[in-house]
């Protein structure tokens, strides 16, 4: 009697076995104080700071401050992915991967799967915290689900470009320690932690144009005043850098060694 081959696995059961793989990668690594930790520090911490000197201003920190510790969170999220993609670039399984008869695009969607639930994550995180002190979403039940989708969708998309980033570098540590400068000029210069009049005139206009500004100045919309027109910037900013990071990370990925 002939031995039969097994039938090959299909695209939706390899994506559930690199998705649960990416998974416990994660919860093995950095996601825990990235989703968690970090964001409730960095919360605690500017709060403690800077809300009564704020409040001296006239702006309610428990409502400013939220939406800029979801942009910092989901930037670290993808900071982390980018570690870790570089990690299984050096130990060559994703050179493993592309050996594989497997659906060119099973590889990055479940790993951008994982780092959107893990976002997800620390954006529930923040939100109670923040819910705790005083923060409300006075828009409405369908803009707050749109912070949500916006916030996850900003963490996809530059979890894409890390992930092109770490598929080139191949060095864990360095790669991650190169991102901190540019993670840190983003969101400092930007509207994250003070409004964009407390710039200098020079520094304001590329306050205004920034990416990070254009997210979070969404999201404080959302939770308050509902879709009004600050959220089209920040769609336009996510279409552009999907589209950008997108590229790159597949061209990475059919490059990779």
């Amino acid at each position: 009697m002939s031995a039969t081959a097994a039938p090959a696995a299909g695209p939706v059961q390899q994506f559930a076995v690199l998705a649960a793989r990416n998974l416990r990668q994660a919860r093995a690594g950095r996601s825990v104080g990235l989703t968690v930790v970090f964001p409730l520090a960095f919360f605690a911490g500017f709060m403690v700071v800077f809300r009564r000197l704020m409040a001296d201003y006239g702006i309610a920190y428990e409502q400013f401050l939220p939406p800029a510790i979801v942009v910092q969170t989901t930037a670290l999220v993808a900071m982390s992915a980018c570690y870790m993609v570089a990690g299984d670039a050096r130990s060559g399984l994703i050179a493993r991967y592309r050996t594989l008869p497997m659906g060119a695009a099973v590889v990055p969607l479940a790993r951008l799967v994982v780092d959107a639930a893990r976002a997800a994550v620390a954006v529930a995180v923040i939100l109670v915290a923040a819910t705790v002190v005083g923060f409300r979403f006075t828009a409405g039940a369908a803009a707050a689900v749109g912070f949500v989708l916006l916030a996850v969708g900003f963490a996809v998309v530059l979890a894409a470009g890390c992930t092109a980033l770490g598929l080139g570098a191949r060095d864990p540590e360095h790669v991650y320690s190169a991102l901190t400068l540019p993670y840190l000029v983003l969101t400092t210069v930007s509207t994250a932690f003070v409004p964009v009049d407390a710039f200098p005139g020079w520094l304001q206009p590329v306050v205004r144009v920034s990416p990070f500004s254009a997210q979070v100045d969404a999201l404080r919309a959302l939770s308050t005043d509902g879709a009004d027109e600050a959220v089209w910037p920040a769609l336009v900013w996510l279409l552009a850098l999907a589209l950008l990071f997108g590229f790159a990370a597949a061209r990475s990925f059919r490059r990779s060694r």
